[in-house]
């Protein structure tokens, strides 16, 4: 939408601050990534001996192969270390300046601070500026930053960052909202927490506008 000036009018986007309350679900979906982890390295070794110190018969049947297995896992989780956006962000040249949201887009990752795992899901918006991306595009980006040791406050403005340098919209604003296991099965014991993050950029950060436009995209994406 335009003001009577020609340019976006500010009253059509939400910034997600004090919308998307969405609780993850019960059960998290699952992501499948792309990137394939070595069939086996010094990793599996150093797993062994972990699993030795802790009194583990590693010659039982069901524990032969998890040397092997947990070094894949880690690979997997840690493959974000090398990636480069401007190879995953495919750009197109588009006259388009409306809000674009990509929601519910399911994530996991590493906490750094105990190697466990936490998931949830990410909502994502932008507005153009001369150039759009392709959908599929936004989650790669998100799946490809979220594989590697990070703190969600870090991960959700990494991806505003990558995106902000490859595509150079007007600005874009990046909500993720997850559960950590590091919460739920460990220390406090409380499985139903969830943490929610945000990160504006661009025209997110100028300017504070409090509409239902971002909530009812979402909404929709959802309900499809």
């Amino acid at each position: 939408m335009r003001n009577g000036n020609g340019k976006p009018d500010l009253s059509a986007v939400a910034t997600l601050e004090d919308a998307l309350e969405m609780v993850p679900e019960e059960t998290l979906p699952v992501v499948r990534r792309e990137t394939a982890a070595p069939h086996s390295d010094r990793l599996a070794e150093i797993v062994k001996l972990l699993l030795m110190e802790l009194g583990v018969d590693v010659a039982n049947q069901h524990f032969r192969e998890t040397p092997e297995r947990v070094a894949r896992f880690y690979r997997e989780f840690t493959s974000g270390f090398c990636v480069r956006p401007e190879t995953i962000l495919k750009t197109f040249r588009s006259e388009a300046r409306e809000l674009v949201v990509v929601s519910a887009i399911d994530f996991f990752s590493l906490c750094p601070h105990h190697l466990l795992v936490y998931g949830g899901r990410i909502h994502f918006g932008y507005i153009p500026n001369g150039q759009i991306v392709g959908v599929s595009k936004i989650p790669r980006l998100v799946h490809a930053l979220a594989a590697r040791p990070i703190v969600q406050e870090e991960l959700v403005s990494s991806i505003a960052d990558a995106f902000m340098s490859v595509v150079k919209p007007s600005g874009c604003i990046v909500k993720a909202i997850a559960k950590h296991d590091c919460v739920g099965v460990r220390g406090v014991h409380c499985p139903g927490v969830s943490m929610t993050t945000v990160t504006k950029r661009g025209i997110f950060e100028q300017e504070r506008i409090h509409v239902e436009e971002l909530e009812v995209c979402r909404k929709k994406g959802r309900e499809q």
